[in-house]
């Protein structure tokens, strides 16, 4: 067993290495984490400007890191997601599963008496389909599957062409960036909300904070629809696509997409890949997708459940 404690800014390239290593593997895939050195650094720099304080390390008897799980808390929502648990467990260990089961409940035992934590009542897990250990740890921690989504990526000639016909062509002029016009800014949560209900970010974080690119479709009766989204170390990433009930079927979506991808282009430079993660049996939403040119490229599962049951089936360490 290893020795569990709250991670020092020193453990952060150690982590990194560890995470990037085992993020390459289906088995301990982890979403919304990375796959890259670089990857993961930006995303463990965006999970707190004190990362350390949010995350738990497994250590051997060496001192060599061999576990982390980090915790990204949003109070607004009493909701916290956990990124892991990642656990290198040595090739070929006899009891290599009970020793991976042990180690992320002991960093999930730690990382759940930490101060963000407080007011927590809702805890997420995201993991590849192909993720056995996240499904085995979910199941025994009383986070039954909430949602399956499925990956779409548009990488190569694709991506070129859709950013070149993004630069080479009038864009309808209708499509334009977040104004600060309040009543657009109202409609846009407003649609958010309904259309989402249950997204990790409310309509009101999208418009207010300062992470995601939104790009809005307004027609003579006001907002026809938005998309949002971020660019990060090796991809622009398409986070929410929202249409009016009235406006769907039409072509809104695409051209949303279109320029929100030409706008993470404009502000954040070059990237290799554009991607979207789709609510498995969404099909208008994979249909407008794969005709931009994305391609399916793998499955994750959404595991939820509630803290204070997870804490009152706590299982022994």
């Amino acid at each position: 067993m290893y020795d569990v404690r709250t991670a020092t800014v020193s453990d952060l390239d150690d982590v990194i290495e560890l995470v990037a290593r085992l993020q390459s593997e289906p088995a301990h895939h982890i979403a919304f984490h990375g796959e890259t050195l670089d990857e993961i650094a930006e995303e463990l720099g965006a999970l707190a400007p004190d990362w350390a304080s949010g995350a738990a390390v497994a250590v051997d008897s060496n001192g060599r890191l061999r576990g982390v799980l980090s915790v990204e808390a949003d109070p607004e929502q009493s909701r916290a997601y956990l990124y892991g648990p990642f656990v290198d467990v040595p090739a070929k260990h006899p009891a290599a599963s009970q020793l991976w089961q042990a180690t992320a409940d002991a960093m999930l035992d730690h990382v759940r008496r930490l101060p963000r934590m407080t007011g927590v009542v809702t805890l997420e897990l995201f993991g590849h389909r192909e993720n056995r250990l996240l499904a085995d740890f979910a199941g025994r921690h009383h986070a039954p599957v909430h949602i399956t989504t499925r990956w779409f990526t548009l990488t190569g000639e694709p991506l070129r062409s859709l950013l070149t016909r993004c630069a080479d062509t009038t864009v309808d002029e209708r499509v334009v960036s977040l104004p600060a016009d309040e009543t657009v800014r109202d409609a846009v949560v407003r649609l958010h909300d309904r259309c989402f209900p249950e997204a990790p970010t409310s309509g009101r974080q999208l418009v207010s904070g300062d992470r995601h690119t939104v790009v809005v479709l307004l027609g003579e009766r006001g907002l026809l629809g938005y998309a949002a989204g971020f660019a990060q170390a090796e991809e622009y990433y398409v986070e929410v696509v929202g249409v009016a009930p009235d406006a769907r079927s039409c072509g809104v979506g695409r051209t949303l997409v279109r320029r929100l991808v030409g706008e993470l282009a404009d502000r954040a430079g070059a990237r290799t890949r554009a991607s979207a993660l789709i609510r498995h049996g969404n099909d208008a939403s994979e249909r407008m997708f794969t005709k931009l040119g994305f391609e399916l490229t793998s499955e994750f599962v959404n595991y939820q459940g509630d803290l204070g049951a997870a804490a009152a089936h706590r299982p022994a360490v």
